[in-house]
C-alpha cells in the first residue's frame, strides 16, 4: 500500500476553501493564518500530484474537475475521522452537523425535527441553513452542509436523494370566493381569474408542469418571492394560488383567512426529500438523523385538516 503523504488538517483546509471559496475565508473558517491554508493546501496537492483549485487574483478561488472530485472524496474521509473518534467514546453520537432546508419547508419542519433529534442525541451540535433548492445542493456539493431538505429530485450528478414524503398540492381561495364551499376545485375552472404564483425554484418549475400537463394558460396577476405574501394577497382577494406546504392556521400575517381545496384534476403528488453528496458514507449523526426524518416527515407534512 502507497505511503499516506497527506494529513487530515490538510483535507479540513482544501474543504474550508471550497466551502468559502478563499483562502482568507477559508482561514477564518479554520481560525488560522491564510498562510497557513494556503501552505496545506499547496502540500496536499504536492502529495496527490494534482491541481485541485485554481487561484485567481481578486476572484478567491475555484475547483478544479480534480479537485470536484477530491473534495466528494475528502468530505467523505474527514467524517469517517470524526466517526472514527466519536464511536471510540463510548458509542456517544456527537459532533457537528448541519442541515439545510427549503425555504418554505424549514418552519414546518425543522423545529420540530430538531427537538426530537437533539432530544435523543443532546452531544449533537446542530447547525441550519435555509434557502432556495439551487443554494442548497451547492452547500452540500461544498461541503458546507452534511444535509438539505427540499422538494424533488436533486438536478446534480454528485448529489443522493432519498424520498421521506410525498405531498399533493392544494389550492388557496380567499374566504369569500365563489367556489370556498366547493369540496374540490378545478385549476380548468380557475384559469381565467388572477393567480398569485409562487416565483421561487423549484416550485415555479413544479407549477409550470403542472399546468403545462393539463393544457391550460392561468392568468399570473402577480408574483411573489415569499410564501406570506402571497398567502397575504390571497385572502385580500387578489386572486387564487397553488401551494404545497400548508400551515396549521387558515389565517395570513395580516389577519385575513383563506381556505385550502383539493384540486380535483389531482396533480401529481410532490416529493419532500432529503439529499447529501453521492457517494459518500455518511458519520452517525447525519444517518441517524436522515433516519429520524423518515420516520417523522410524513406525519409533519400531512396537514389534511386544512382541507375545507
Amino acid at each position: 500500500m502507497d505511503d499516506v503523504r497527506y494529513t487530515l488538517r490538510q483535507l479540513e483546509y482544501f474543504i474550508a476553501v471550497a466551502a468559502e471559496g478563499s483562502i482568507t475565508g477559508a482561514a477564518e473558517r479554520c481560525s488560522v493564518s491564510a498562510t497557513a491554508v494556503s501552505i496545506g493546501l499547496t502540500e496536499l496537492e504536492r502529495a496527490l500530484s494534482t491541481q485541485l483549485v485554481l487561484r485567481q487574483r481578486a476572484k478567491g478561488v475555484a475547483l478544479t474537475a480534480a479537485g470536484r472530485q477530491a473534495l466528494i472524496h475528502a468530505l467523505s474521509l474527514v467524517k469517517d475521522a470524526e466517526q472514527f473518534q466519536s464511536s471510540v467514546r463510548e458509542d456517544i453520537v456527537a459532533g457537528k452537523l448541519t442541515v439545510g432546508c427549503y425555504t418554505t419547508l424549514s418552519p414546518m419542519l425543522m423545529p420540530t425535527l430538531m427537538t426530537g433529534y437533539l432530544r435523543q442525541h443532546p452531544q449533537v451540535e446542530f447547525g441550519l441553513e435555509e434557502d432556495s433548492q439551487p443554494e442548497l445542493e451547492e452547500g452540500l456539493l461544498a461541503g458546507r452542509l452534511d444535509l438539505a431538505l427540499g422538494y424533488g429530485r436533486h438536478s446534480h450528478d454528485g448529489l443522493t436523494s432519498v424520498t421521506l414524503a410525498r405531498v399533493a398540492p392544494h389550492v388557496i381561495l380567499p374566504e369569500g370566493h365563489r367556489l370556498a364551499a366547493e369540496p374540490t376545485v378545478s385549476l380548468r375552472e380557475l384559469a381565467d381569474e388572477p393567480m398569485v404564483l409562487f416565483d421561487v425554484s423549484p416550485s415555479r418549475e413544479a407549477w409550470e408542469q403542472m399546468v403545462g400537463e393539463l393544457g391550460i394558460d392561468p392568468l399570473v396577476a402577480f408574483r411573489t418571492k415569499s410564501f406570506e405574501l402571497t398567502r397575504c394577497l390571497v385572502g385580500q382577494g387578489f386572486g387564487y394560488a397553488v401551494l404545497v406546504q400548508r400551515p396549521h392556521i387558515p389565517y395570513t400575517y395580516d389577519a385575513s383567512r383563506v381556505v385550502v381545496k383539493a384540486i380535483s384534476e389531482n396533480p401529481t403528488p410532490r416529493e419532500i426529500v432529503a439529499s447529501y453528496p453521492a457517494g459518500m458514507r455518511l458519520p452517525r449523526r447525519v444517518s441517524g438523523f436522515l433516519d429520524y426524518c423518515r420516520s417523522v416527515v410524513p406525519t409533519l407534512s400531512q396537514n389534511k385538516d386544512l382541507v375545507d
